[in-house]
């Protein structure tokens, strides 16, 4: 015990982590220069999404890890390792299908606004998916992301922690009152916590000596609640689902009953502590047994600070009755869609047409991103950007890449209650994890 507690209290050294963070400990000889140069390049784009200060600055990184991309290796290297990354292909037709519905678009300085929103999903595959990084940089790009999430979890606390003992609201603990000082939505927050869990315990379960037990724990008891108090319903419903999940597997498949049942227990514990601690965030919830709406209403929006009734607008009848819209318009335009630059104006005036007046004043987009796809981009579109989910799962099941196919699914279910390409955030996310998936998969045939 004794032993286990002081490497435990070893991994939680900050000048450890320091050390592990920015290459201190690794000579020259683990990684080249370019490995080196592209590591740090990846770690400041980390540290941009989630540090206070300008909210552009993620997207300057972006920019600049792409043109160092072309000195990571040639332009003959980068076209035969897309050729073998099928679903990079298809991100980039997707997004250059995009480009193209403008044709079709009244709207034509609404649709350069959009394609200038998604240009990351054809950075990324472009400057990520075109090259092969080894195992040693992936454990270490991907222990960069889960320091910098924590970073990022701590940043919010800090700032939250002080107001809401001065005000004695403690409101401003949840949702997007906690994300907000690094300009993050608290669903997009919840998510990245959401890959940051899964990534540290993929590092401590293929024993990685940059994932000591001590760091693990330390990560998952400060990251847990924050990821609570985010209160984004479906990031709790998938890291909950994923963890049960897991617990059954180590039951059923690999016969550690007992384990199982205590991860089990253990999971259980731990929500019913968060909700005692934590109540508010059981009112996330509760919205889904209020879906009845009528068009008409022009009642508040409800909000988990105060009581829910059947008369208010909520994050479940809200859905329920954008989508209905959003359904009209894409089943009027089926195969090629309204284009990317017409579609607010055309759901605007199915709003209209309903008298869902609550959804023009607040301007509601579609919140589901492959309904949005098929409204503005029809089902062509909608086809070309699932292909790139396809080829991408297929590629790490070949691989027995489980924490690849893990995070597939958490972007695959999340995008469905919310329109991930109508933020700058959102694309960013899947365009980057996309591509950083698809960059450590050895190509099939060896590159000149």
């Amino acid at each position: 015990m004794a032993v286990w507690l002081r490497n435990c209290l070893n991994d939680l050294t900050f000048a450890w982590m320091i050390k592990q963070l920015f290459l201190i400990d690794a000579p020259a000889a683990v990684f080249s220069f370019r490995e080196r140069t592209l590591y740090f390049l990846c770690l400041f784009f980390f540290l941009s999404i989630f540090l206070p200060g300008p909210s552009w600055l993620y997207n300057v990184v972006m920019w600049i890890i792409f043109v160092y991309s072309f000195f990571y290796n040639g332009l003959r290297e980068k076209w035969q390792i897309l050729q073998q990354r099928p679903a990079m292909q298809w991100l980039i037709i997707f997004f250059l299908y995009n480009c193209v519905s403008i044709a079709w678009s009244a709207n034509l300085k609404e649709s350069i606004s959009w394609i200038g929103i998604r240009i990351s999903l054809l950075v990324f595959p472009v400057a990520l998916g075109s090259i092969l990084i080894g195992a040693r940089l992936r454990q270490r790009l991907v222990l960069g992301f889960v320091l910098s999430t924590l970073l990022g979890a701590i940043v919010c606390l800090l700032h939250a922690l002080p107001i809401a003992s001065v005000q004695h609201d403690a409101s401003l603990l949840y949702n997007d009152n906690l994300s907000d000082f690094i300009h993050l939505q608290s669903i997009y927050m919840a998510m990245l916590v959401n890959l940051a869990l899964i990534s540290a315990a993929w590092l401590f379960i293929v024993k990685s000596p940059l994932m000591g037990r001590g760091l693990f724990i330390f990560i998952a008891l400060l990251l847990l609640p924050v990821h609570f108090l985010l209160a984004s319903r479906i990031a709790i419903l998938l890291l909950y689902g994923i963890i049960l999940l897991f617990a059954l597997y180590m039951m059923l498949v690999k016969k550690m009953f007992r384990q199982g049942v205590l991860l089990a227990c253990g999971l259980l514990l731990a929500a019913a502590l968060l909700l005692l601690i934590f109540p508010k965030t059981i009112n996330r919830f509760k919205e889904l047994g209020y879906t009845k709406f009528n068009y008409s209403n022009t009642g508040r929006e409800s909000h988990f600070n105060m009581a829910l009734t059947p008369d208010q607008w909520n994050g479940a009848n809200l859905r329920m009755a954008v989508w209905g819209c959003a359904w009209t318009v894409a089943r009027h335009n089926f195969l090629l869609g309204t284009g990317v630059g017409d579609k607010m104006d055309e759901l605007k005036k199915q709003y209209a047409a309903k008298g869902f007046t609550f959804g023009i004043s607040t301007n509601r987009n579609v919140h589901n991103t492959y309904l949005d796809i098929w409204l503005s981009l029809g089902l062509l579109g909608l086809l070309l950007f699932m292909a790139g989910f396809v080829f991408s799962f297929k590629a790490c099941i070949t691989a027995g890449d489980w924490p690849g196919i893990l995070i597939l699914a958490c972007l695959c279910i999340s995008i469905i209650s919310e329109t991930y390409i109508d933020r700058t955030i959102g694309n960013t996310i899947l365009s980057f994890f996309f591509a950083f998936i698809a960059s450590y998969k050895k190509p099939a045939k060896e590159v000149a």
